[in-house]
């Protein structure tokens, strides 16, 4: 069978709900197979026995012309052998042009996991894709410590590549006719290497600011001089989640998860707040589908207050307080 259309891993998190990188990608999918003369876009869901129905017609808002679900009980929590082989059997089953993965924990797994089985490269947290010369897929992803992107031509199929989250805006459109195929692989036959005993949830000491609607985010100035714990306590005000910038996290202020940037994470809150950051391009990168962007920043020629929609000048010792007070009114 010939390479056909682009297929992307629908990732399940323990509720059951397809994670929102997965409506970010099939979005963009739409887009793209315009390119490649109209070929489907496909989503590929592995899971436990339930009604996807309203999965399966949300995944058709967004552009989803095809969603093929495997389906046991023993699918139930995401397990690395299970998902994996069975997402890698899909792939050979209906092979596609174009594998789109999200740059989650699972999809780090699951993507080199089927790369190397397919016998086929792959682009790894990719900021942006394209369809470059003869209809190959072009992505682009920050290097040398994000101070440059570079364009990748995947020249094997299918072409592979996993697109970090919020990079892309999930956009409905109407009149998406979606079909469903309900796919069956015995699992018996899967070797079983893999066995979750007990699964112990990390008590983070902030939310996950892939999906915060609001975000306060310090630069490494906004850190020093127990900034940080202003950082923080603003945030829980808000009921926001914590992030920063790439210096704050080498010199330890903020761990990696909560990083923005082309070397960190892509981020689309309501409402984002930095504090102390210069509005470096990486960063900039990084907070592109904000929705509204307060800057707070002694510096007054700070390139931030350009990408601002609001600019506060001034010293984050005396300006955050002042807010904390008012939130308290």
């Amino acid at each position: 069978m010939e390479p056909n259309g682009i297929l992307i891993y629908g990732e399940l998190n323990d509720n059951c709900e397809i994670a929102p990188v997965v409506f970010q990608l099939v979005s963009k999918a739409a887009e793209l197979k315009e390119k490649i003369w109209s070929q489907k876009v496909s989503v590929c869901i592995i899971g436990p026995r339930i009604n996807y129905e309203t999965i399966i017609s949300e995944l058709g808002t967004y552009g989803a012309d095809e969603v093929i679900i495997v389906s046991d009980d023993r699918l139930k929590g995401y397990n690395k052998n299970y998902h994996g082989e069975l997402f890698k059997q899909i792939a050979q089953k209906y092979p596609p042009r174009i594998i789109l993965i999200g740059a989650t924990l699972q999809g780090k797994e699951i993507a080199p996991y089927t790369a190397v089985n397919l016998n086929t490269g792959l682009t790894a947290d990719c900021t942006d894709l394209d369809i470059g010369e003869n209809y190959m897929l072009l992505s682009t992803r920050p290097t040398f410590g994000g101070k440059l992107t570079a364009n990748i031509l995947c020249k094997t199929f299918p072409q592979m590549a996993t697109v970090q989250q919020n990079v892309f805006k999930a956009i409905k459109k109407e009149n998406n006719n979606v079909t469903a195929v309900f796919d069956w692989i015995d699992i018996d036959k899967i070797e079983k290497k893999i066995e979750i005993v007990n699964l112990i949830k990390k008590n983070l000491s902030s939310k996950d600011i892939n999906c915060a609607r609001i975000i306060v985010s310090a630069g490494l100035g906004a850190c020093k001089d127990n900034g940080i714990t202003l950082v923080y306590e603003l945030a829980q005000k808000l009921n926001a989640a914590v992030a920063g910038s790439r210096s704050a996290y080498e010199k330890g202020y903020i761990t990696k998860s909560q990083q923005i940037g082309q070397t960190g994470k892509t981020v689309a809150p309501e409402l984002y707040i930095a504090i102390g950051i210069s509005g470096a391009a990486q960063h900039l990168a990084g907070i592109k589908n904000s929705g509204k962007i307060i800057a707070i920043n002694q510096d007054e020629t700070a390139p931030i207050f350009k990408n601002a929609d609001v600019g506060i000048v001034g010293n984050l010792f005396e300006i955050i307080p002042e807010l904390i007070k008012e939130l308290d009114r």
